[in-house]
């Protein structure tokens, strides 16, 4: 490799080293992670939020601990009247654990949660 990209890279894995080595939740890509999504619950559109024609995308931050479980959300954006539904979804989502190394590892990650009203 060209020296800098050999820098790139060698930073890059000493980072994730580093984040393993000291149990801190490795961030990856919110559609990296989806496809490692094995089941996940649907949101209730709250019913006031319904009558209020409230929609939008609710952003969450969740981290995924070493079994697949959400261990921690927390909101980065969305509507007020909807981001009590998303959380409680999102938190009974199971994802297949992320491997470094072949050792499972907390990830933090990002997903959007959509509340969409039929015309």
């Amino acid at each position: 490799l060209v020296g800098w990209m050999r820098l790139v890279v060698l930073g890059a894995s000493l980072a994730l080293t580093l984040a393993f080595a000291q149990d801190r939740p490795i961030r990856i890509g919110g559609n990296v992670q989806q496809a490692n999504r094995l089941s996940f619950v649907n949101p209730v559109y709250p019913a006031e939020a319904k009558k209020n024609r409230i929609q939008g995308t609710v952003k969450l931050e969740i981290t995924i601990d070493k079994e697949g479980h959400v261990s921690q959300v927390s909101v980065t954006s969305g509507p007020a009247e909807l981001i009590p539904s998303a959380a409680e979804a999102v938190q009974q989502w199971v994802y297949r654990p992320t491997l470094l190394n072949g050792e499972p590892v907390t990830v933090l990650t990002t997903v959007d949660v959509n509340f969409t009203l039929s015309e």
